[in-house]
Parts: structure tokens; sequence; C-alpha cells
């Protein structure tokens, strides 16, 4: 859709080429619906750092423009700059930027105000000294340095994580939960799902979706298949695991060595995941760390429960005990526990997975979010 000239700018920007899909897909069709909301005040635009020609997103409100604004070095920041001139850009929306990473500076001295959607994982154990903690008390509570103009919060844990250790300041901060595509993540044909994905359609079929990095301890869930696949040997159970990395590999071994490799299905990294989540019986998720954890929303959108390791974002988005389990940390038979129970279940399977659709509709609608993001963004244009 193009934009309109005489209007100011407001500027998105997106940290990967445009074929890049999945999770960024979803951060691309928020910010899309946002510059929906727009039209009428902001001439809005995309930026990536390449135009590959092949997207896996196509923006319908905003135009697509290849520009690196995570590149702090000197070319970079000349060719934002001229961006910015020549467009009126009056907002930055970057995605997980520390202030200190990105040409905050040159974007200050041009007058653009910088919005910072807090995207990325954190760890809750952290803590600081003394003597840095009152660094950061005075750079960013005191001098007002070190910060974007708005940090959208994913979750109400993050929030506070941002507020307790960060130290930003509480009017700098404010918690816009990410959402789901109802519309789209929705129940169907389980059958036809199993059909198109390959998966064997007599099997209880255990997903994970993640980007393979160690916290996410897919490692983990192999070895709570092997357990569950023991106590349960009658039961055909499956285990398919979308996302890809260097450790996957080392799963792939692990699979062998505990002999469960011949129900363990390593379906890669994948643009389109609804089938999938469609397929699934029950959505596993292991990770110590998670903000927010979008995929494990996705999934009870679809209409399926989630056994969850109770990170920070799994707590508020699984209601425990009715869309799904939560698990101590690190107590992997309780997990193992969680999963067979619904292995042995099929009507709380079904309810509860009925009961996580209707959970996400209401609470994690797209719809909502899409609106509170361009009411965020307005208030510097």
């Amino acid at each position: 859709m193009p934009t309109q000239p005489d209007l100011p700018g407001v500027l998105f920007t997106m940290r990967y080429p445009d074929d890049t899909g999945y999770v960024w897909n979803y951060i691309a069709g928020v910010r899309d619906r946002a510059s929906s909301h727009l039209k009428d005040r902001a001439a809005t635009y995309m930026a990536f750092p390449r135009l590959t020609g092949n997207p896996s997103y196509q923006p319908g409100h905003m135009t697509p423009v290849e520009l690196d604004c995570y590149d702090n070095s000197a070319a970079g920041r000349a060719a934002i700059e001229a961006f910015v001139r020549a467009h009126d850009i009056k907002v930055m929306v970057f995605m997980s930027a520390l202030p200190q990473t990105v040409c905050l500076d040159l974007l200050r001295r041009l007058g653009v105000r910088t919005i910072n959607t807090e995207d990325d994982s954190y760890d809750p154990s952290r803590r600081d000294g003394l003597a840095k903690r009152g660094m950061k008390f005075l750079l960013r509570r005191v001098l007002g340095r070190q910060q974007h103009d708005l940090h959208l919060a994913n979750s109400a844990a993050q929030q506070q994580f941002l507020l307790d250790y960060q130290l930003l300041p509480p009017g700098r901060v404010v918690l816009m939960k990410n959402s789901v595509d109802c519309a789209r993540f929705c129940p169907g044909d389980q059958a036809a799902a199993r059909a198109a994905t390959g998966l064997d359609p007599d099997r209880f079929w255990l997903l994970a979706v993640a980007q393979a990095r160690p916290e996410k301890r897919i490692d983990q869930l192999i070895r709570v298949v092997h357990a569950v696949a023991q106590a349960r040997p009658q039961a055909r159970i499956g285990f398919v695991y979308v996302g890809d990395g260097p450790p996957v590999a080392a799963w792939k071994q692990l699979a062998e060595e505990l002999g469960v490799a011949d129900r363990c299905v390593f379906a890669g990294r994948r643009n389109d995941v609804l089938p999938y989540y469609r397929a699934a019986d029950l959505m596993v998720h292991a990770a110590e760390r998670e903000s927010f954890g979008l995929a494990i929303v996705e999934a009870m959108a679809c209409g399926i429960p989630v056994v969850a390791s109770a990170a920070a974002g799994p707590r508020e988005t699984i209601v425990d005990g009715q869309t799904g389990a939560l698990v101590d940390l690190h107590d992997f038979e309780a997990f193992t526990q969680a999963v067979l129970r619904y292995v042995d279940d099929d009507s709380m399977t079904k309810m509860h997975g009925n009961n996580a659709r209707a959970h996400v509709d209401r609470a994690y609608n797209v719809v909502r979010h899409g609106k509170e993001f361009a009411q965020h963004i307005a208030r510097f244009i």
C-alpha cells in the first residue's frame, strides 16, 4: 500500500532480511496492523536489512524499504540519517534494541522519538552489585540516559524486570501483551493436518516449537518422551520438534541413544507452523527462560493444551489445571507425570484444549494489540 509523502513518517525496524519467517512474520504482522490504524496520521515504512525479492510476509499497510537500522557504523548512521531526513521520520520503532547499541544520539539530534518492543527473554535471577545498580539508577532514573522514549513490555513479568533490574523510569515502561491472530490460529481438521505434515495419523503427538537454543531444553523434552514411552509402552507416543539450529544434531543423537529416534520427528524451521499445531495433541515447552512464549499462545489458540516449565511467560499465559499444566522449572519427573495425565485422559485433553482456545481469544487477540500499539505510537507523531 503506497504511503502518503505529505504526512510525517513512522519507521518500523526489522532485524532480519524480509525472507526470514515464522516469529518474524508475527512481529511484522503486528506492526502492519498498527500501521493500518495510523494511515490518516502518518506515512509508515518497514525497514529490513535486506530486501530479497522473496518476502515471507508482504506488508499491506507499509512500504518495505532496505535499511539496516541496527547498523551503528559510520556508513549505517549516514544511511539512517538520509532516510530520516528524506521521509520526515518522527518515530522509529525498534525491537529488542538496547539504547546503547543503536544510533540513539543521532536520532535525538534529528528529533526522532524511539519506541522499543521488548521481545527478548531474560534471566530473572540476574542481580547487580551495589555499584553497578547505583550507576544504572544515576544514568536512567536521574539523568534520563540509556533509554528509549517508550519501552513496550510483552508481559507483566517483562515489565517488572525492566523496572526492577534495568531500572528504567516507570513513566517509560508500558505493558503491551503479545497477541495471536485468532482468525488464523484456530482449531482445524487434525487428520488433514497430519496428512499435510506427514505425521503418523495414529500417534499421540507431543509438539515443541522453539528456536534451537540451549535454554529451550529440547534435550530434556526428548528425555520426557523416553520416560513417557517407557511408562506407557502400549501408547503410540510421537514427538515433533519444529525449529532449527546448531544444537539439533546433538538432540538427534540423544534420541538415537535413548532408543526413541523412531518416535521423534525433527521438522526443521517452518515459516507456517499452523499445520503442526492442528496435528498435535499436546504442546510441551521446557524453556527455563521465557518472557512470553508466542508458540505457547498460538498452540492454545489452535485448541491444544500446553505442559510447560513455569518460566515467567508461561506462568502468565497458561491457566494451570484449565488450559494446561505448569511444572517447576527443574522437575522433569513432574513434567513427565503431567504429560502422562493427558496421554491417559482424552476427555481432559479435549476440555483443556477448548478452554485454551477460549482463553486466548479473550485475553490475547491481535485485534486489541494492533490498536493499542498504534495508540502508543500516535503519542509521538
